[in-house]
């Protein structure tokens, strides 16, 4: 069985969080078989204190293009792998830690992480496995008394992550792009034997392409913006990867930026589809020495159809229909439109849609309440009201059960940014009953948990839309 190349990684010494406290932990550990560990002595592994039998300390080389651009050598500046499991129910998992000191590849960075950031990847990562969506897992959440410099002066933290191998686009770059052959066909031999199956290269490269076709058509139709598609940022096997500047969409625009640091709008939420083709593009780039040219194009030609078959399958869910119809794309696009036009808040749209009852407005009623003007005859959401009782009709839907499965696809609470902001300000004060209350939320988003439907509706204006920084 081919190994991991030497040339992709190197054994780093942790720098352990200073007077640490576990926050939290996922009910991985046991998954894992890490169950037997005392909470203190899987606190002092993950803290790099402590040493486990056939654990590792490495963190890997990879490249990249970042925003556009080629940047070079970039790697693993603030994550280290303590060792990869193979579990009876998960089968391979890695797990990384990231936030625990300088790596040979932290370049300026000091390698350290903030409860900030560690806090809103630790969330979100779980959030999204609930919702169905291609992830990285979170196992814990720790915190030190030691600060740590970004816009201002902040604890020290980590947040560990599970995965069955973190091999990005990058690290096929790393190798093709510094003319390192025989370690880029180590790698590929090690990607097919090892997560698909042994598969042929094509096949392997359809594969990915088609498990990035939709984890980005999932993104899209849950309004989940991720904000940094680097192709350092993108997983060969299609899992939502490194969460820093991201959003999940409020009032509905299409333009929606979530980074700050993004001026020219390259990771806006209706351009993700489009980056992903052109970060597959970079990626089949490393394997012009394996597969012709010719098939390389003919296969990323097939990603746009590829791309649509998922998101049309994600909306059909969304909307309770049953059956696959021509019409079905018009349908959907008059709905994003209409959504763009009356600046819905996408998660409660689709949520009270939900409970819609063909013909009757009125069931439409917690929609009216935050919207009071959207549901006359003339307007927008009416028209195309209309349009979807029709289609309705054309397959025979039975309200009752469309709305069963409607709730069951639409969530009620995604993690909104304010919301993760008031978690993280109550967690920094020593509190994290927020924390815990929350996890379980966002761990079953489709249940309705009334303690906490403010969070459900519409923001107010001084709260919805907020763009965060990189180190956020």
């Amino acid at each position: 069985m081919p190994l991991f190349p030497l040339f992709f990684f190197e054994k780093v010494t942790p720098t352990p969080l200073k007077k640490v406290t576990l926050l939290h932990h996922t009910e991985l550990a046991k998954f894992l078989g890490l169950g037997s560990l005392t909470p203190h002595e899987l606190q002092s592994w993950l803290n790099g204190e402590s040493r486990i039998p056939g654990d590792q300390r490495i963190s890997t080389r990879y490249a990249g293009h970042q925003f556009g651009v080629w940047a070079g050598q970039l790697g693993d500046g603030r994550a280290i792998s303590l060792g990869e499991l193979i579990t009876h129910k998960m089968g391979r998992q890695e797990i990384q830690v990231k936030g625990l000191g300088m790596t040979p590849f932290s370049r300026r960075g000091d390698g350290k992480a903030v409860l900030r950031s560690s806090l809103r990847e630790y969330l979100c990562a779980e959030a999204m496995d609930a919702l169905g969506i291609p992830t990285t897992r979170s196992l814990a959440l720790m915190m030190g008394e030691g600060a740590v410099e970004r816009e201002e002066i902040e604890f020290e933290a980590t947040t560990t992550r599970v995965f069955p191998t973190q091999i990005r686009f990058g690290h096929f770059e790393m190798a093709f792009h510094f003319g390192k052959k025989s370690e880029l066909q180590a790698l590929v031999e090690y990607t097919r034997s090892q997560f698909f199956d042994g598969a042929s290269i094509e096949e392997m490269l359809h594969a990915v392409m088609d498990k990035t076709a939709r984890m980005i058509a999932l993104w899209q139709s849950v309004g989940f913006c991720h904000g940094v598609m680097n192709t350092d940022n993108l997983s060969i096997l299609g899992l939502t990867l490194d969460y820093g500047p991201f959003g999940f969409m409020e009032d509905f625009n299409p333009h929606h930026i979530c980074n700050h640091s993004d001026r020219e709008g390259r990771y806006a939420y209706s351009e993700q589809p489009r980056v992903g083709m052109w970060n597959l593009e970079r990626l089949f780039v490393c394997f012009s020495d394996l597969v012709t040219r010719e098939r390389l194009i003919a296969l990323l030609e097939t990603y746009p159809a590829r791309f649509q078959t998922h998101l049309l399958g994600a909306y059909r869910k969304k909307l309770g229909l049953q059956e696959e119809r021509p019409e079905d794309l018009g349908l959907i696009e008059s709905l994003l439109e209409m959504l763009a036009e009356s600046k819905f808040d996408y998660t409660f749209f689709f949520r009270s849609l939900s409970r819609y009852q063909a013909g009757r407005l009125e069931s439409l009623a917690g929609f009216r309440d935050h919207y009071p003007e959207s549901l006359e005859s003339s307007s927008f959401l009416a028209r195309w009201l209309t349009r979807y009782q029709e289609r309705l009709i054309l397959e025979g839907s039975v309200d009752s059960k469309r709305s069963a499965q409607m709730l069951g696809v639409n969530p009620k609470f995604v993690l909104r940014n304010p919301l993760a902001q008031e978690i993280i300000a109550s967690t920094s004060a020593g509190k994290t009953e927020a924390l815990s209350a929350w996890y379980q939320v966002l761990r079953s988003p489709f249940q309705e948990h009334p303690e906490v439907e403010t969070w459900a509706g519409p923001l107010p204006p001084n709260l919805k839309n907020r763009i965060l920084s990189c180190s956020s």
